[in-house]
């Protein structure tokens, strides 16, 4: 699920690392708020250096595609997409956007193997559990093909919490990041990045990491 861009105000600390079960339920319920909130979002200048790294219609997997709206953008430039949301009620309007049907499965549910150029995880990993990321990036891992892609963002941050909202959402700082990540021999770092934006009411600063699978 790509997460709705939010202030910090009214968010609590979750110290046991353990997913809120509220997360997929609020995306549910609001899913046609969240996608009017997110569909003209602009992450071009991202997704540009994303697709700089994939072969021109190569294969790519779109991880908790939300609005569907960088799914659209991916197949309008010629891409193979397969888009995959934890949410189902997202998962149909998105479906709507991209003319596919969109796989409603989680990230812990993902069982693919040597299957994609790219894995497009554009503000949804945030909602994986610390505690669940290894294994995570694991099937991750897996599913990428040799010297292909993926990018992730998420928070500022070294919390994992629970927003206004009852999402759960983990925080990554560079060291962090680089710490788990080094945990996974086969993905190497193309690089990690934080941008600021404003957002709402406040700025925001956001960590970016693009990663390569190279098998030795």
């Amino acid at each position: 699920m790509t997460a709705i861009i939010t202030d910090s105000i009214g968010e609590t600390s979750l110290n046991d690392g353990k997913r809120a079960d509220p997360t997929i339920a609020f995306y549910n319920t609001h899913a046609e708020q969240y996608v009017a909130e997110t569909a003209d979002l602009d992450v071009s200048n991202i997704r540009n250096l994303f697709l700089n790294l994939i072969p021109e219609g190569g294969h790519i997997l779109d991880l908790g595609c939300g609005s569907g709206r960088d799914s659209r953008y991916f197949i309008d430039q010629g891409y193979n997409v397969t888009a995959v949301d934890a949410s189902s009620e997202v998962a149909k309007l998105a479906g709507d956007v991209i003319g596919k049907p969109v796989e409603v499965r989680s990230f812990q549910e993902l069982d693919y193997s040597e299957s994609f150029d790219g894995i497009w995880a554009c503000a949804s990993l945030l909602h994986c559990p610390k505690s669940e990321m290894d294994a995570v990036m694991y099937r991750i891992t897996k599913a990428l093909k040799s010297n292909g892609i993926v990018y992730m963002s998420f928070k500022y941050g070294t919390d994992e919490r629970i927003d206004e909202r009852g999402r759960f959402f983990n925080d990554y700082t560079e060291a962090d990041m680089s710490k788990m990540l080094a945990e996974h021999a086969d993905l190497h770092i193309v690089e990690i990045f934080t941008e600021s934006k404003p957002l709402r009411s406040a700025f925001q600063t956001w960590l970016n990491v693009f990663a390569k699978k190279q098998v030795k």
